[in-house]
């Protein structure tokens, strides 16, 4: 195993499941220390269970700004600085036009994208005063692009993550601050086996839709963070600015 972020200070929501809690998992195993959120009080204890000491768990709700700067807030108080943050917590809740009212718009907004750009706010002097420089990096989906006629406001929230996380990148070049965006295609985490079950899809759902993707399987979330890790590392230092699309083809 690679220990290419020994001691460094990484920020991960939306961490207690899928791709943000084998994230957090892979960097600990790199020697990180974890400050992450997300829900699942029980999901919450096992990985800092696991992390021998080096992960903390913050319980927010990141729809509150003020839940925004705790996070950042308790990984300052800890460890003094920050060289990683992954904004992976969103909503997936599925809506049309006809259903998109605006208080569901809202909601959607403010975790899937004013909470990316709240933490980054908060935590911007810290990032400019890392010494080998920062990265924030931001889990999007392939649904920026379009998106299902049933995910209007998850689309447009994640298309808006796609503007902001190059809006940045272009506006901290010179401060020493990555930002990149990955939109992900159909990944099987947890989550998703549960939702595809709670819309009557049934416990074989992952095998019928995989039958049509060409290695014939969903992604899986650690092959996000294969991705994610690369992106965070030194190896990379070079790029900013990325918008990555992670899927088995490109979009037609």
């Amino acid at each position: 195993m690679n220990h290419r972020f020994t001691d460094h200070v990484v920020l991960v929501s939306g961490a207690t499941s899928g791709i943000g809690r084998v994230a957090a998992e892979r960097f600990l195993r790199e020697g990180a220390y974890v400050v992450f959120c997300g829900f699942g009080a029980e999901d919450a204890a096992e990985l800092v269970a696991l992390s021998h000491g080096r992960a903390t768990y913050v319980d927010v709700d990141l729809c509150d700004p003020a839940g925004c700067e705790l996070f950042v807030d308790t990984a300052l108080a800890q460890h003094g600085r920050i060289d990683v943050i992954v904004n992976n917590a969103a909503s997936v809740s599925r809506s049309t036009l006809e259903s998109t009212d605006a208080a569901f718009f809202d909601a959607m907004m403010a975790l899937n994208v004013r909470a990316p750009m709240l933490i980054m706010r908060r935590a911007l002097p810290a990032l400019r005063a890392n010494p080998t420089g920062a990265v924030v990096l931001n889990v999007g989906s392939l649904n920026a692009y379009i998106g299902a006629p049933n995910l209007l406001a998850y689309a447009t929230s994640k298309g808006a993550l796609m503007t902001l996380s190059r809006n940045l990148a272009a506006a901290h070049r010179h401060e020493g601050i990555r930002v990149h965006v990955f939109n992900v295609g159909w990944t099987h985490t947890d989550g998703e086996d549960r939702l595809q079950k709670s819309l009557g899809n049934g416990d074989d759902w992952a095998e019928k839709v995989s039958a049509h993707r060409p290695i014939k399987r969903l992604l899986r979330p650690e092959e996000i963070v294969n991705a994610i890790t690369f992106y965070a590392s030194a190896e990379a230092a070079v790029f900013s600015g990325a918008v990555i699309d992670l899927d088995q083809a490109p979009l037609r």
